[in-house]
């Protein structure tokens, strides 16, 4: 078994607005070491308490680690009240298809 704690503060960028967004990082994972082609039950496989992980002969723990952390980021980290950039500045809005309503009814 291996015990995999991190945890820190992340400035991730926020998808709507590109400023900072603090990110509370907090993972921590129980791995079960398991050698590479062991035969695992499909009730093994299926239990969700548990994760695998196979090992041949050396285990890379930077790379384990950068993944777990990757694992835990959100896929598109925003501000909770965050509007698109340059929205409250954009006045009246204006329809694209708004040209289009003339041309109803007309003959081609």
């Amino acid at each position: 078994m291996l015990q995999l704690e991190v945890s820190g503060l992340l400035p991730l960028a926020c998808q709507r607005c590109l400023e900072a967004v603090p990110f509370d990082l907090d993972v921590d994972s129980l791995l079960e070491l398991v050698p590479a082609g062991a035969e695992l039950s499909q009730d093994e496989l299926e239990d969700d308490t548990r994760d695998f992980l196979p090992v041949e002969r050396e285990l890379d723990v930077v790379e384990l680690v950068e993944d777990e952390i990757l694992l835990a980021l959100p896929v598109a980290p925003r501000h909770e009240k965050c509007g698109l950039p340059g929205a409250a500045d954009a006045g009246e809005r204006i329809n694209p298809f708004a040209k289009l309503s003339g041309l109803k009814g007309k003959p081609n």
